[in-house]
């Protein structure tokens, strides 16, 4: 009796995939033929035909028109963007936001609140009404949500859903995954906010086309997302790309982690703005008034050289994570992304030149800002909601 049924299994896997692949090639493109998409495809037209005639039955797409192409007019066929929707929860350190995406994965309307730290509770309270709030903004009915993905700053147990640890939230072994569930009343993806920044990254930012990167954020924590072979590496359960808590001096600062001179306690925001106020007083001034990043570069682009002094020492600690990386994951590309970016004119270029010190092949491996913004690990939650609800074979390497 198990025969026949693992048949079945095995014959409808197929169709599946040619479902997925189909699906996505419309939903990135501009209006197709049934034609052209066998071309594109390599798919058989009567394949196609069903595909498509099983997609429009689902309200996935839809036809259009016609386009004449020399003979018989062909019938064009486009996504329909408005048929389904998806949301993205970002729970960062200084803001929690909530972004709405269309069926195409392209942000419609977002909204922002300061994040809530040392309260788990109330912070879930907050996103409770910021998703209304956001699904109002971009007029779509919280019936049309076909997904939902979360992004946090700290370790993620990919097997569990549990956030291990967020230290700059001050939070410790949360069942995240299960109470966003809870709340939400259906499953909730979730990634450590550099994993969902580099899937962004490699479908809509300078990553594209790059079958093996990384992506680091540099702002009010530092880690790296790792892409290699085109899939994201995630370790054993969620861990990887940590460098921001790897020692980097043996008697430095404590960290929120609970060790001594990790590298976020040299190259975070908050690590740079205290090392502005120390420098200052160090240079006989007097402690600057606003203890700010942007205090920070507006000083630097004035020419005060203690500023600059600081942000080139954070971009130096910065070589030092990034070519451990590069000497053991020899990526095509890194990317450098975060609010710390802001400041990319006084640490970017400190940061390449002391990567020779740190990366053996450091002249191979390209460094590049994220052209993203702030908004990677958002943009990268309402893509992988996306993915994961359409069950897309992409990006099948995400784990839902």
């Amino acid at each position: 009796m198990s025969v026949p049924h693992q048949s079945k299994v095995n014959n409808r896997a197929p169709r599946q995939i040619n479902r997925s692949v189909v699906l996505d090639l419309v939903r990135q493109s501009e209006p197709l033929s049934r034609t052209e998409i066998a071309r594109r495809t390599g798919l058989t037209k009567p394949t196609v035909s069903a595909i498509v005639e099983e997609l429009m039955r689902d309200n996935a797409v839809r036809e259009i028109g016609t386009e004449a192409s020399g003979g018989r007019p062909a019938r064009m066929i486009e996504y329909n963007e408005e048929r389904v929707a998806y949301l993205g929860l970002e729970l960062g350190v200084r803001q929690t936001v909530v972004g709405v995406a269309d069926a195409r994965g392209r942000l419609r309307a977002e909204v922002a609140e300061p994040a809530i730290v040392g309260d788990p509770k109330a912070a879930l309270r907050l996103l409770e009404s910021l998703v209304p709030r956001a699904l109002s903004a971009a007029e779509v009915p919280r019936s049309r949500i076909a997904g939902i993905c979360a992004a946090v700053p700290g370790l993620v147990d990919q097997t569990t859903g549990e956030c291990v640890l967020a230290p700059n939230l001050g939070w410790r072994h949360l069942p995240l995954r299960s109470e966003l569930g809870a709340l939400f009343g259906e499953p909730v993806s979730l990634y450590n906010v550099t994993q969902a920044a580099a899937a962004a990254e490699g479908r809509a930012g300078v990553a594209v086309g790059c079958d093996s990167y990384i992506w680091i954020y540099a702002g009010h924590g530092v880690g790296a997302g790792i892409v290699i072979g085109g899939r994201p590496f995630f370790g054993k359960e969620g861990y990887s790309g940590e460098i921001g808590h790897c020692r980097v001096e043996d008697k430095g600062p404590l960290c929120g982690c609970g060790r001594r001179g990790c590298l976020e306690t040299f190259a975070s925001i908050s690590a740079l703005e205290r090392a502005f106020v120390a420098a200052s007083r160090r240079a006989g001034r007097k402690a600057p008034q606003r203890k700010s990043l942007s205090a920070m570069v507006t000083a630097a682009k004035d020419g005060d050289r203690v500023a600059r002094g600081v942000l080139a020492e954070a971009g130096a600690r910065l070589a030092r994570g990034v070519g451990f990386l590069i000497n053991i994951l020899s990526p095509q590309l890194v990317v450098i992304g975060g609010e710390l970016m802001v400041a990319e004119d006084w640490v970017l270029g400190p940061m390449r030149r002391a990567l020779p010190e740190h990366a053996v092949h450091a002249d191979g491996v390209p460094i590049a800002l994220s052209s993203l913004g702030e908004r990677a690990a958002l943009q990268g939650t309402l893509l992988l909601a996306m993915d994961n609800a359409s069950r897309s074979y992409r990006l099948a390497a995400f784990p839902r």
